[in-house]
Parts: structure tokens; sequence; C-alpha cells
């Protein structure tokens, strides 16, 4: 049984339990599910019910992980607290069966619970033992949130031939009937354009899609489930659960990538080293592709012309960004900053920068401060707010003046040179808000 601990859990992360199997291709099974479950912001704990020997194209062999060590193992993820929702992929045996179904029963009950009832790969290879279909009509389908079967599980499950849209429909219900509250009959091996069935009690929903890749993918079912249960985790209604698991799904088939026996989805994106040559000027330019599914972005009608995703409906605003604009004095002179990198390397400018996420504007005029001159501020006073149009976009900046400063002005960061300059001999400034702001303290403004 789970320890009791005086222990504060930290709540930050909500947790999926998969049982699955492994995968040394790294496309599907367990593999699948913790890119999945990660990508969502969950933290994905596990259960291994069988070791695999495959590729990204076939299937070699199986072992069963003895149902005690599964049982062990949902156990010793409940020490650490009850997960937020529960996802099973390939069981393999009705021992795993039970063993699932008996923590589904005990100390998971009331969890939400996603079953992809696995019976074969993707590549046709049985990935179960006798009676398995049996028992999970018997003892997992009435304890599941969602079903996900695809065509030929769905014609396992219900025992008619399901190939096209109508036997998908009468699938479902039958389906259905037997104890889920909820089940997706995926079409994605249908002929033509791919689509999937939710059937609920109250009614049935076509949810169509379009042919992103050609060909299988490997691992497409683990991360639809997997995905799904994530966001049954986060506190998503049902439907909504599994649309962003399909945008997702989408998404990573669109980044998908070839192996030599068949095709991976692409989860994630790289983090590697950056490109040798960054381009610091392009980080604002329209967007040419959805970031949520990956298709190539159109124009939206309205008088705005957002970039806008004909697949799944996102609409790119580009509003201005923020930053701040260091005014920093020594008599009647003012600091300038020759820029050390694009746009506009090699001229003058004020120093300052843009905020960085969760950080006020006095906390980012003291890092830019920081990192462009050396110096450190007293304190600071907002002298007033320009807007300009650059080549990183509109900016909004807010002009913060340094008092009490102290230090030796030094360049770094992104300053190749500092030098002082009266205010009424200042040369051309890189930014025309630069300019306008110079020239108000000229003024006296």
């Amino acid at each position: 049984m789970p320890q009791e601990s005086n222990r504060e859990v930290d709540s930050r992360y909500s947790v999926v339990l998969l049982a699955g199997g492994t995968d040394p291709s790294g496309g599907a099974g367990l593999a699948a599910d913790l890119k999945a479950v990660a990508a969502a912001g969950c933290h994905g704990c596990m259960a291994v019910t069988a070791v695999t020997v495959q590729s990204a194209g076939r299937v070699h062999s199986w072992t069963p992980v003895e149902p005690s060590c599964i049982a062990g193992q949902i156990e010793a993820c409940l020490e650490d607290g009850a997960p937020g929702a529960v996802k099973s992929g390939m069981l393999g045996t009705t021992g795993a069966l039970d063993a699932l179904a008996s923590a589904l029963a005990g100390g998971l009950a009331g969890v939400p619970y996603v079953l992809d009832p696995v019976l074969t790969a993707g590549s046709g290879d049985s990935l179960h033992g006798k009676g398995l279909s049996g028992g999970i009509i018997e003892k997992l389908l009435p304890l599941c949130t969602l079903c996900t079967p695809n065509l030929d599980e769905a014609s396992a499950l219900s025992g008619i031939e399901v190939r096209d849209r109508r036997s998908m429909e009468e699938a479902g219900k039958r389906i259905l009937a037997m104890g889920p509250e909820a089940v997706l009959v995926k079409g994605g091996h249908l002929e033509g354009p791919p689509a999937d069935l939710l059937v609920k009690h109250g009614g049935m929903e076509w949810m169509e899609g379009r042919r992103i890749v050609r060909g299988k993918v490997h691992g497409a079912g683990c991360t639809l489930a997997s995905s799904t249960a994530a966001r049954l985790a986060l506190g998503y209604e049902l439907t909504d659960a599994v649309r962003g698991a399909r945008t997702y799904l989408a998404q990573t088939l669109g980044s998908s990538f070839a192996r030599r026996t068949g095709r991976l989805l692409g989860h994630l994106p790289p983090a590697g080293p950056a490109h040798p040559s960054h381009d610091a000027e392009a980080f604002y330019l329209p967007p040419r592709f959805c970031i949520r599914c990956g298709a190539a972005l159109c124009r939206d009608s309205g008088p705005t012309g957002h970039p806008a995703c004909p697949a799944c409906g996102l609409v790119s605003y580009r509003n201005p960004i923020p930053a701040v604009t260091l005014v920093v004095r020594r008599g009647g002179e003012i600091l300038l900053a020759r820029r050390a990198k694009a746009p506009y390397r090699g001229e003058l400018s004020l120093p300052g920068g843009f905020l960085e996420i969760g950080e006020t504007v006095v906390e980012c005029a003291a890092r830019e401060l920081r990192e462009e001159t050396g110096l450190e501020a007293g304190s600071f006073s907002l002298l007033g707010v320009e807007t300009d149009s650059t080549a990183y976009g509109a900016v909004v900046l807010a002009v913060m003046e340094a008092a009490g400063w102290t230090g030796e002005a030094v360049a770094g960061d992104d300053a190749s040179e500092l030098a002082w300059h009266g205010l009424d001999d200042v040369p051309p400034l890189a930014f025309r808000a630069h300019e306008r702001i110079v020239s108000g303290l000229a003024r006296g403004d």
C-alpha cells in the first residue's frame, strides 16, 4: 500500500501514470507517451508491462513483465501521490491486464483513465497474447473514461468489420455499450481524408482531419491517447482534451522524420547549440508556419491581416513588444552605445533592451544597465513612454533614467563601445525614437 508522508507535494506539475511497453526505436510505447505528456507540461511516471524488440517499422519479439512486478511499479508510483490521469497502451497478457484492473479499482479509483487497446503494432505485428480482447471488454472498458481503438481494434472489440464511416459509427456505439464513458474510433487508416469519431452517451461527433504525411507513422496512436490523458490531468473537459490532443498529434506528424524502416513523430523542437550565424534581426519577422499544428499560414481576411492558420484556426497576433531605453547622464553629457549586433550593427543608440518574461520594467532596466555598461544604479525614474517601428517590429519603450549610478562604464553584451556625448552634440542614432528622446532631453522636456 502507498506509504503516508508528511512531506509537502509540489503541485506545479500534473502527473500521468503510463502503463505500456518499451520501444527501442523511441517512437512508440512508453517512449512516445513520456514525450507527449511532457509536451503538454505534465510529468509522466510509468509501469512497464512488456519489453519489446522492435524498430521503427517492425516488431521482432516481445517479453511480458510479471504481473506482480507491474503491480509493484504502480504501487511505487502511488507512494508519491495519486496521478491526475492514467493511460494504458500495450498490456500483452491477461496477467498484466488483471494487475492494471486491480489498481484501477483500488488506489486509482476515480482517476480519469484513457485506454488505448493495443492489440497490434502499426506495422501489423501482434502485441498481445490469448484472451486479451475479452479481458479488455470484461475488465477495462467499464473502468475507462475514454477508449481509443483504431479500425482493427474497433473490429476486434465490436465484433464487426470496421472499414468506413458507417461501420465506425456502429462499432463506436457497440463499444460504448460495454461501459466506457466515451469512445474515440480513430480513422487515420480510412481511405481518403482521415477522420476520428468521438462517441459519448449524449451523441457522436466527427472530427475531420487532413493527410499530413503519406503512409504509416510509428507511435501516432500512443501519442494521441497519452496527450489526451495529459489534458484530462490538467482539467480539460473530455471533448476539449481530445481536440487538443489531435492538434498536438498533427503538429508531431508535420515534424515527423524518416528512419530506415519507418517514420517517427517529431515531438519536441531541437534544443541544441544555436546556429553559428545567429540572426538577431529575424526574431520578430512574421511567422510562416503555425506554431500549434505546423501548417502553412495565410493572411486573415480582416482589416489587420494577421497571419492565420487554415488548418486549426490559430491567429498569430503581432502585438508591440515591450522594451526599456536607458538614459544615463553625466553633467550635460549622455551615454551612448555602439551596437555590436544586428539590426543597425555599428550604429549608436541609447542602451536598453527587451523585457524578459516575469521581469518588471525596473528589473529590466537594472539588468540591461549592468549587462551593457557595467554600471549599477541607485534608483530609476520613468521619464516617459515612446513607440517605434523597427526591424524588430513595433516596440513600446519605457524611457528610464538611471540615478545615483556607480561604477566605470565598460561596453558589454550587445555593445561594442560606449561613449559620452553632449546633449547638443549627439550624432544620428540607429532608432528614430532614441533621437526623439535625446532631442526632448536637450530641450529640457
